[in-house]
């Protein structure tokens, strides 16, 4: 097994990071919304994220590859809503010009504060995105914030540690998740109709034709339903879900998060989320590109405009100064 290492890379001529330790390789790309476009097990003929086949899709198309962090995660109607401290209006930016959509966080370049070998063989890097009055957000967001991900490789995976702090005078509305994006086979000789994803889901959002919540919580279809048991097949046809999370059971215990399995050679990619994640969005495009996303997020579509309990949205607010923490992890499991 190679050594722990953290060097410094070039990702199609983009500055990124590659750690190696306990048999994973990841790399990071900090200039380009610090995401994780690949993590692998390189002996074992395993990779486990869409990585881009050029820059120019990372640029572009950034989350639709790797590890991308989203804030706010998927659509806010009309790109408004409002608080008790004020209304916010954001720039409509998917592509039908209608909602706001995954914040900026994934595009924009991000401060690599350190990286380095550990005493106890894992590697670690930190990277920090500082949002200040000049911000590129503060014009439609206007708080001041820090967001740090910390992520540790070693023989137990991948480690994610997020901490953000709210560093103006009022409070903020907080939204955070990831558009993962699972490499579907991962092992270098797999088939795709060899694999299954289980996700520890409980209901289904009622969803408009615009993939926005009506509001209407549903019981889990025959398929999703599955996603509690065996597992669904990932891809093969066209597949979008909005569902909010609860707990399954793995090897015997309590699980929150997603397991990807071959189930020829039974290998798993397990993804294992913080309940803080109280949703998921699960997409594959059209189902024929070779890859799924399980996406945690912390409020449910459009929450801030969904006329449910904060409880049931996912909808906060993080109160000035103070600091918001969440911790997951992704690593193989072999049977």
């Amino acid at each position: 097994m190679s050594q722990a290492s953290v060097q410094s890379v070039l990702f199609y001529n983009e500055p990124a990071i590659q750690l190696n330790a306990g048999g994973y390789q990841a790399v990071i790309v900090p200039g380009l919304g610090a995401n994780v476009v690949e993590l692998s097990r390189p002996e074992e003929g395993l990779s486990f994220l869409r990585t881009p086949d050029t820059i120019e899709q990372l640029r572009q198309s950034g989350q639709r590859y790797g590890l991308p962090p989203l804030f706010p995660p998927n659509r806010i109607e009309g790109g408004k809503f409002s608080t008790p401290h004020r209304n916010y209006s954001f720039p409509l930016n998917s592509s039908d010009g209608k909602v706001f959509m995954h914040g900026i966080l994934h595009k924009k370049p991000w401060q690599v504060q350190t990286s380095g070998v550990r005493e106890d063989g894992s590697v670690e890097v930190i990277l920090l995105m500082n949002m200040n009055r000049d911000g590129e957000m503060y014009a439609y967001y206007p708080h001041e914030f820090t967001y740090e991900l910390t992520y540790l490789l070693s023989e137990k995976g991948l480690e994610q540690h997020i901490r953000i702090v709210n560093l103006s005078d009022e409070p903020m509305p907080l939204g955070v998740g990831f558009h993962t994006a699972f490499k579907v086979p991962f092992h270098h000789e797999g088939q795709e109709q060899d694999y299954l994803l289980q996700v520890s889901v409980d209901k289904q959002w009622e969803l408009t034709s615009e993939f926005l919540p009506t509001g209407v919580l549903l019981p889990l279809n025959e398929t999703d339903r599955e996603l509690r048991h065996e597992g669904i097949r990932p891809t093969g046809e066209a597949y979008a879900s909005h569902l909010t999370g609860g707990v399954i059971q793995h090897n015997g215990l309590d699980f929150y998060g997603a397991v990807l399995t071959d189930k020829q050679r039974e290998i798993s990619f397990i993804y294992e989320v913080d309940p803080a994640f109280g949703h998921w969005t699960i997409w594959n495009d059209d189902g024929t590109s070779g890859f799924i996303c399980p996406e945690p997020q912390t409020w449910a579509i459009n929450a801030p405009n969904i006329s449910l309990p904060d409880e049931a949205t996912g909808f906060q607010m993080l109160a000035p100064r103070a600091e918001w923490t969440a911790s997951s992890r992704m690593y193989a499991e072999h049977k």
